[in-house]
C-alpha cells in the first residue's frame, strides 16, 4: 500500500538522493546591510540626490548581473518573487538579477546538474537539512565572513532553523521556509460523537481513543476514519520523538530499535489493525478520488498534516469547523519540520557572490516575508515577520508557529544521509500487517548499518 507523503516530506527524499548523486563527483528581523557612511560634506554645504554627489564608496560600485533560482514557477508567489526581485533592484541599482522559476519535480535535478557542470546560479534554493553534502564538496560559500561584516543578526530566525544551516561549525546557508506537523480534528465530528470539540487529545491514549469514537461505518465499508497513522504527514520517526526515541546516538551511531522506538511502532499498527486491510483500502479508493486531503472533505476526523494543509481547507472548505493541536505525546512534544534555505553557490566570482549575499539578506527581511506569507501562508523563517500580530491573531496560526519551539530535523548522517527510507518501507509492511514492529526495526537497523560500512569502505 503507498501511502501519501507531505510535499516537503518528499523533498527530503528527492534532494537527497539527487545531490548526492553530484556530490559523490563530489528577536528582530535582519535587514539590508546599511550602505558605507557617506563623507559628510560642511554642515553649510548643500547635497543634491544625484549620482554625482553619492558617497565614493557608492560610485565605485561596478554593475554585476546575478542568476537566482526557485520554485516559484507560476502562481501568485511567481508574481510575488518577480515584484521583490525588482524592488531589490531598484534598492541595488548596480544589481541585476535572473531570477529562474522552476516546477518543483524538475527543479532538483536541473540545478544539481547545473551545479556540477559549472553552470550554477550565483543563489539558489535548496533543502535545510542535508547543507553538509553541498558544503564538503566546496559547492557553496561559507558565509561567516559576510555575517561577521555586516552584523547580520541570525537570532532574528528560528534556532531550530539557524542549526540547520551549519556544517563544522560554519554558516553555509541561511534557512528560508520550514514546516511542522500538527493535528487537525473535525470540532463538528467531536461533537457528534460526544467529545468537547475545545479538548482535542493530549495523550496517545487519548488519541486512539478518540479515534475509535469519531470512526463510522456504513455496513462493512468505513465511512468516516476517525484517526489513522497512514494519513496525512505522520512518520514512525516523529512519534517516537514523542516518547523520548531517537535514532541516532550522540556518535551518530544508529539506534533504532530501541524500545521508545518499539513502543511507537507497536503502537501504530494497533491503531491501523482495528480497521483491516481490506475495508481501508476501499477506504483509500473512495477518497482517493477526492483530488485533495480526505480531512477537507469530512471523511477524517483526526490527522497528523503540516501547515500547509490550513491553506487547501481554506481553498477548498472555508467553512469546515476543525482545530489544530501539537501532535499527542507520550513523554514530551515534538514534531519534524524540513523546509528550504536559500545558499550561495560558490561561482568563484567575489562579485557575484557579494551581491547574492545582498538579496539572500533582503529576501529574509521582515518586511519581504511578511508579504511573502500574506500571499503563500507560509512558514518563514523570520521570527518576528511570521509572529507579526496580523497573523497572530488567528489561532490556527498562532498554534502552528508555537510549535516551532519543539519542532526538529531528521538528523543528517554523512555515511547514510537518507536513512529515513530505510525505515519507512518497513513501517508500512507493519501497519499492512506483513511484518511484526520488531522485525521491522531490526530489518532498518541492519540496513542503515551495512550502509554505513559500505561508506566508510569508500572513504
Amino acid at each position: 500500500m503507498e501511502f501519501r507523503k507531505g510535499f516537503l516530506a518528499s523533498l527530503c527524499i528527492i534532494v537527497t538522493l539527487v545531490l548526492l548523486a553530484a556530490c559523490s563527483g563530489k528577536g528582530a528581523a535582519p535587514v539590508d546591510a546599511p550602505p558605507p557612511a557617506k563623507q559628510q560634506p560642511p554642515e553649510t554645504a548643500e547635497v543634491s540626490e544625484t549620482p554625482e554627489t553619492q558617497a565614493p564608496a557608492e560610485q565605485a560600485k561596478e554593475p554585476v548581473t546575478i542568476q537566482f533560482w526557485h520554485i516559484y514557477s507560476d502562481g501568485a508567489m511567481k508574481t510575488t518573487m518577480e515584484k521583490l526581485v525588482k524592488e531589490f533592484e531598484a534598492k541595488h541599482p548596480h544589481i541585476t538579477v535572473k531570477h529562474l522559476g522552476l516546477s518543483f519535480w524538475d527543479y532538483w535535478t536541473k540545478l544539481t546538474t547545473a551545479v556540477a557542470g559549472g553552470s550554477g546560479p550565483d543563489l539558489s534554493l535548496n533543502e535545510i537539512g542535508n547543507v553538509g553534502a553541498r558544503a564538503k564538496s566546496g559547492t557553496l560559500v561559507n558565509l561567516d565572513p559576510y555575517i561577521a561584516r555586516d552584523g547580520f543578526d541570525t537570532s532574528a530566525l528560528f534556532p531550530v532553523l539557524v542549526e540547520q544551516s551549519k556544517y563544522e561549525g560554519s554558516f553555509y546557508n541561511m534557512p528560508f521556509e520550514t514546516d511542522v506537523r500538527l493535528l487537525y480534528y473535525n470540532k463538528a465530528a467531536f461533537r457528534e460523537a460526544g467529545l468537547d470539540p475545545e479538548k482535542p487529545p493530549t495523550t496517545w491514549e487519548e488519541l486512539a481513543a478518540y479515534g475509535e469514537k469519531l470512526t463510522t461505518l456504513n455496513g462493512e465499508m468505513i465511512d468516516r476514519i476517525g484517526f489513522s497513522p497512514a494519513l496525512g504527514n505522520f512518520y514512525l520517526w516523529t512519534l517516537a520523538w514523542t516518547n523520548g526515541g531517537d535514532f541516532w546516538d550522540d556518535s551518530l551511531q544508529p539506534t533504532f530499535n530501541t524500545p521508545e522506538n518499539l513502543e511507537a511502532l507497536r503502537w501504530m499498527a494497533d491503531v491501523q489493525a482495528k480497521y483491516g486491510n481490506k475495508a481501508f483500502t476501499a477506504f483509500k479508493s473512495q477518497t482517493g478520488s477526492l483530488g485533495y486531503n480526505p480531512f477537507i472533505a469530512g471523511k477524517v476526523a483526526m490527522i497528523v498534516d503540516n501547515n500547509t494543509l490550513y491553506g487547501d481547507i481554506l481553498r477548498n472548505n472555508p467553512d469546515l469547523e476543525f482545530g489544530v493541536a501539537p501532535i499527542p505525546a507520550r513523554k514530551s512534544p515534538a514534531s519534524w519540520s524540513a523546509g528550504f534555505s536559500l545558499e550561495i553557490i560558490d561561482n568563484k566570482d567575489e562579485a557575484r557572490a557579494d551581491a547574492a549575499w545582498e538579496l539572500m539578506k533582503y529576501l529574509l527581511d521582515k518586511d519581504v516575508q511578511i508579504e511573502m506569507h500574506q500571499v503563500s501562508r507560509g512558514l518563514y523563517s523570520n521570527i518576528a515577520a511570521v509572529s507579526d500580530p496580523q497573523f497572530m491573531n488567528d489561532p490556527v496560526w498562532k498554534t502552528i508557529v508555537g510549535i516551532m519551539e519543539h519542532t526538529r530535523f531528521r538528523e543528517y548522517v554523512e555515511g547514510s544521509p537518507a536513512w529515513a527510507n530505510h525505515i519507512q518501507p518497513q513501517v508500512e509492511a507493519v501497519l499492512l500487517g506483513e511484518m511484526t514492529p520488531e522485525d521491522a526495526l531490526k530489518k532498518a537497523q541492519e540496513l542503515v548499518e551495512t550502509e554505513l560500512k559500505n561508506y566508510a569502505a569508500s572513504q
